[in-house]
């Protein structure tokens, strides 16, 4: 009788390890999902990117240094803020993480250093990952074309709102919402607070002086 040979385990093929791999690095930016929040524009979630590495060089050092000052005011904004650009851009993990920590800043004090420190190695995977985005060594799955030009040159859309600020046009409430995550990223969160706290106020030479205080 003939006996057949005794199958030895076979190693998984190299789809189902990368299948594992690319899931991983989803649950630390999932870049189709950071796409799909800002309409499918690539160039634009490629400067978002940009931004956060630029915003977040410091990881949750700010976040900590407040709690150690005994602010707890200014931390709940650094996470709140944290929690919505992790969000924005796909950081799924980060995501939790911080918004696990705005929550113990805002109702549970004895839980804060726990959450602060849970919130290191998601950070750090996020700006591990978006190191070798940047530097076009992105991991298979992540590719991306990384514009060239500078965060603050977008001249059309910027010169656009300072005209409707010197007319004091209202159709700058307008610009503001349909071109809000355009100027996040140019301007940054704060700036961009500050002028369109103006223009919703009708206070267009406040907002041309917020503007022009970064740079535009």
């Amino acid at each position: 009788m003939n006996t057949a040979p005794a199958m030895l385990p076979r190693d998984p093929p190299p789809a189902a390890i990368a299948l594992r791999a690319d899931a991983a690095t989803r649950e630390a930016i999932d870049m189709a999902d950071g796409i799909d929040r800002i309409m499918g524009d690539r160039e634009l979630y490629a400067r978002m990117l940009k931004r956060f590495r630029s915003d977040y060089a410091h990881g949750a050092l700010p976040i900590g240094a407040a709690l150690a000052d005994g602010d707890a005011v200014l931390a709940h904004r650094l996470a709140h803020t944290l929690k919505g650009a992790a969000g924005m851009i796909g950081a799924h993990r980060l995501h939790r993480h911080a918004c696990a920590l705005e929550l113990a800043i805002r109702t549970d004090p004895p839980a804060q250093q726990a959450a602060l420190a849970a919130l290191a190695v998601p950070f750090d995977e996020v700006l591990h990952l978006l190191d070798q985005v940047l530097a076009g060594r992105a991991p298979e799955g992540c590719a991306l074309e990384m514009p060239q030009r500078s965060l603050m040159q977008d001249p059309a859309l910027l010169a656009r709102l300072v005209q409707l600020l010197i007319d004091a046009d209202g159709a700058a409430v307008d610009l503001l919402e349909e071109s809000g995550a355009s100027l996040r990223v140019i301007l940054g969160e704060a700036r961009l607070a500050r002028v369109a706290k103006a223009v919703n106020d009708f206070d267009f030479d406040g907002a041309l002086h917020a503007l022009r205080q970064s740079g535009a």
